[in-house]
């Protein structure tokens, strides 16, 4: 994973601050550039400036610093424990939580305290930061993974720290000391001090550096699945314009229909059968339609007659197309959702044998829609079968 993980804690001198950054390289860096001020006291220490913990595989480096070697990350991950340990609260316990943007970075942050009897309140608050300059999505996904194991790390601690602490509450309670001497003179102590494990910031090393290295999820390059629909309004609003209503209304019904067309000119007829999903077979016996423009003028041959009421899909489209407000911007995303809509509806019902009023009820599916969805489903059963 491309990101640094850090461990932040609000110390009672300094503040929010950093006390420990691991980040990915591709080589042992050979010297820390940035000069970049950092708190330095008991609480808040780590490892030295000029330090770093280093692991390696076959192609990368993991490297511990008390910040990240880039000046502008190191500024990044400072206003990230800054936000995680004095705004961005769940609650007094702590918690997991996600906050950032474009501009500071993307944060998955985990706030805990451990127990320390010399501290203001007898707690210390931490957390663990894992900053990514971009690729969000990846964050998130991965949070599943993160959050289980980064509570995990801290678990750990305060486990340790407890039993610590719970030593030394034997060996001198805090409470009655406090209520009669006031505060400790020199209450800062280490996260090696506070958890009894002079080894901790190792230990960390590891753990941030497994976390760097897992990869949960794998990015690959996906490929939407192709719309079955191609519509081009344009054309199509323009023959709507020019034919009479009814002409239009015969011609649209025809092919929404599956009865088949004939025309002098291929291309008007490709122009109606964008309504139609792509790669449908058209038919090519029984009743014909006949379309043919005499003096300028449309007209239509055919045997047959238009239903009192037409398919809803026939309705929508006629709606939209002669609606002015409805620019072709807009127009071409609406045809295709409801064409899209109505192969859903044919698609589920082309799954069933024999499908009853209840069903055509759930989907929508009136009277007038049924000339309509008998060649639609016939088109989605060949649709399987290919």
């Amino acid at each position: 994973m491309d990101g640094i993980v850090g461990l932040g804690h609000f110390c009672e001198t300094h503040g929010p601050c950093v006390i420990l950054a691991t980040q990915r390289c591709k080589e042992e860096p050979q010297q820390y550039p940035h000069n970049l001020t950092v708190p330095w006291c008991e609480s808040c220490q780590s490892i030295d400036l000029d330090q770093s913990l280093v692991s390696k595989d076959e192609s990368t480096c993991y490297v511990t610093t008390r910040t990240p070697l880039q000046q502008d990350l190191a500024f990044l991950l400072k206003q990230a424990a800054v936000r995680s340990l004095s705004c961005e609260e769940t609650s007094k316990e702590g918690g997991t939580m996600y906050f950032g943007d474009n501009e500071r970075g993307h944060v998955l942050s985990h706030t805990f305290a451990l127990q320390d009897s010399l501290a203001r309140g007898f707690h210390r608050k931490y957390s663990i930061l894992i900053l990514m300059r971009d690729k969000v999505i990846h964050l998130l996904n991965c949070w599943p993974v993160l959050t289980k194991n980064i509570k995990e790390i801290s678990s750990d601690l305060q486990s340790k720290a407890a039993e610590v602490n719970g030593v030394e509450q034997i060996q001198c309670p805090q409470r009655a000391v406090r209520q009669a001497q006031g505060s400790p003179n020199n209450p800062s102590r280490s996260l090696s001090q506070l958890t009894g494990e002079p080894a901790v910031f190792a230990h960390l090393h590891m753990w941030f550096t497994w976390l760097l290295s897992v990869e949960s999820v794998v990015e690959k390059p996906s490929h939407a699945p192709e719309i079955p629909v191609s519509c081009s309004p344009a054309p199509l609003r323009a023959l709507f314009r020019q034919m009479d209503r009814e002409v239009f209304r015969k011609v649209c019904y025809c092919v929404l229909t599956g009865i088949r067309m004939e025309a002098e000119d291929p291309e008007v007829l490709q122009v109606f059968q964008q309504l139609l999903p792509n790669k449908w077979s058209l038919p090519k016996s029984g009743d014909v339609c006949k379309l043919k423009k005499i003096e300028e003028k449309w007209m239509v041959e055919w045997s047959g007659c238009l239903p009192p009421k037409l398919p809803k899909l026939q309705t929508l489209t006629e709606e939209a197309l002669q609606n002015d407000n409805l620019p072709e911007v807009a127009l071409q995303p609406y045809l295709t959702g409801v064409i899209l809509h109505w192969r859903n509806v044919a698609r589920s019902l082309s799954w069933i044998s024999t499908p009853n009023q209840e069903l055509f009820q759930s989907l929508g599916v009136q009277k007038f829609d049924l000339p309509l969805l008998a060649y639609w489903t016939a088109q989605c059963r060949n649709e399987l079968k290919a």
